[in-house]
């Protein structure tokens, strides 16, 4: 998402620099380039922690330093569960992509089975051979309430849990909702 806001960045920069001196054109990309400019920070202190790392981004934007090498692109966890012999499952790709899946940390194969993970039905189950793998989640109560909350309301996204609600695959980069985090909503008491 950094790399997609600083090119967009640049690119609306360098327009800026083509465009005549009090143009309507400059005058209709600056605030494109301020709205961008602040999403690209507002994302940076959100999904960066690494201070020195969130310094290389923004030389990166401001001045056209070479991009970092990190943070590394987010797997997106598309399902967490646990079978009955204790198993760990985690299934993790983007949307159009092949799905990994690993047992216990092994990678044991990719599937193409994206529609089949976009069930919101709580008590959704994932089979892989003979082995069904029961849901598990581990957002805190308070994220995922925090969550259930402003999407109610239609109020600011919680903010303070968006790393916490990311790394459980419950939202994407966008703070948008996913299947798996619709699965977790329904989970709550009413």
């Amino acid at each position: 998402m950094l790399e997609a806001l600083a090119h967009h960045y640049h690119h609306l920069q360098n327009e800026h620099k083509r465009a005549a001196p009090e143009s309507s054109t400059r005058r209709r990309i600056e605030p494109r380039m301020s709205h961008v400019r602040d999403q690209f920070e507002r994302s940076l202190a959100e999904w960066v922690a690494d201070e020195e790392l969130q310094r290389a981004w923004s030389d990166h934007l401001h001045y056209r330093r070479p991009e970092p090498p990190g943070p590394p692109a987010v797997r997106p966890l598309v399902f967490r569960g646990t079978s009955d012999d204790r198993a760990t499952v985690e299934v993790r790709g983007k949307p159009g992509e092949e799905l990994e899946v690993e047992i216990d940390g092994s990678l044991v194969g990719r599937i193409v089975a994206e529609k089949d993970f976009a069930a919101v039905d709580p008590s959704f189950r994932f089979r892989l051979d003979r082995t069904e793998f029961r849901e598990t989640f581990v957002a805190s109560r308070d994220a995922v309430q925090a969550l259930a909350d402003s999407l109610a309301d239609g109020g600011s996204p919680p903010w303070e849990y968006a790393t916490e609600l990311l790394a459980d695959g419950l939202i994407d980069v966008h703070f948008a909702l996913t299947a798996r985090g619709r699965r977790a909503l329904a989970r709550l008491p009413e």
